[in-house]
């Protein structure tokens, strides 16, 4: 299920005082005049623009103490112009005679949708339903599954199954089952583990012996016994507020994992890395992903690629050798970040990105 459009936030707010000191790059090429297109995004838009997207806060010229700025909408006209030597971009109204500065808040109901800050139909299933246990002994303590009387191991939509747990009457209830453990693939850190998202369940009843009786309501896969619950956040307590700037990373990190579990990933996929709130990332933060550089062997002079040499030449021959450069191939930014682990969506790619690269900032 996803976020709705209509409540979605994309507040933009001053960014930090070292991005401000930054200087504005334009891009080779720019459109002095830009028509906004239904599926663009605020990142795109920005990308038209700017070498470095996070810093659109600055083109736009965004100030916190605006009453009413104004939302980008499918059709709305962009212009550039220029203040005081600064690229500025705004909306133009009818003649093109005004130009107001852009800055999006939140919006309710509208004829059109406003343009949002990411894909709302990549991130929402994320934003609502996911989860990662932060130890294996937080799944433990949440209520799971009994069974049903018709005695069916895998349960589907429409079934009344059995819990053991104090539920709420009237509460709708997510169903997971612990996973893959993520630990740190140098000191072996636990990181936390893996809730894969089963189905949802609406509550229906409190029983004797702390037990309660739920409607199954929808499936991602077949429930079975044991799997857990825990309750969903409603809608408008979600926090989808993005305030892109370059990240505080201090010490490199890793694409732990790639969700879809395909071998790599580009523009809009999402990837899990091993940076969280402890290491002060935070939603919006932008990050640079790059590729490892190949190690080699050379055996007196005759170079190979370590992956495709002897095991000999790996042995006697790699030792000390100083690999290929590291190559920067995509920026990422973060939208769900717990302590140790962080979500993130690729938004420039040159190239696909994979379980293992690096990240860092820039």
């Amino acid at each position: 299920m996803y976020l709705k459009q209509t409540t979605f936030a994309c507040l933009l707010a001053l960014i930090s005082q070292g991005a401000q000191a930054q200087t504005l790059s334009l891009k080779s090429g720019y459109p002095s005049n830009y028509v906004v297109q239904k599926g663009d995004t605020l990142w795109d838009i920005s990308g038209k623009y700017l070498e470095q997207p996070w810093l659109w806060p600055q083109l736009w010229n965004i100030n916190a103490q605006i009453a009413n700025p104004h939302w980008i909408y499918p059709g709305d006209v962009l212009q550039l112009s220029w203040v005081n030597g600064q690229p500025r971009l705004g909306k133009t109204v009818q003649g093109g005679k005004r130009v107001i500065t852009l800055s999006p808040k939140n919006h309710y109901e509208s004829k059109a949708n406003p343009i949002p800050t990411l894909p709302l139909s990549e991130i929402g299933p994320f934003m609502q339903t996911d989860h990662i246990f932060a130890t294996r002994q937080e799944s433990k303590a949440l209520p799971y599954i009994l069974g049903e009387n018709e005695g069916h191991v895998g349960m589907l939509e429409g079934a009344t199954l059995y819990v053991q747990g104090d539920l709420i009457p009237g509460q709708d209830y997510g169903i997971y089952r612990p996973g893959t453990i993520y630990k740190d693939e140098k000191t072996r850190e636990l990181l936390g583990q893996e809730a894969i998202f089963v189905g949802t369940a609406h509550a229906q009843a409190r029983l004797a012996k702390d037990r309660s009786r739920i409607l199954l309501t929808s499936n991602q896969r077949e429930v079975y016994q044991g799997d857990k619950l825990m309750p969903l956040p409603a809608q408008e307590n979600l926090s989808a507020l993005f305030t892109p700037k370059a990240a505080p990373l201090t010490s490199p990190g890793y694409v732990v994992e790639l969700p879809s579990k395909a071998r790599g990933g580009g523009k809009f996929d999402i990837v899990l890395i091993n940076k969280g709130a402890r290491d002060q990332m935070a939603p919006g933060d932008v990050l640079d992903v790059q590729r490892p550089g190949l190690r080699l062997t050379d055996k007196y002079g005759k170079v190979s690629y370590r992956d495709f040499s002897s095991l000999y030449d790996k042995g006697f021959h790699s030792a000390g050798r100083t690999p290929l450069p590291d190559e920067s191939i995509a920026r990422i930014m973060l939208f769900k970040v717990y302590d140790k682990l962080s979500y993130g969506m690729i938004l420039q790619s040159q190239d696909m990105v994979s379980t293992g690269y690096k990240v860092s900032n820039f």
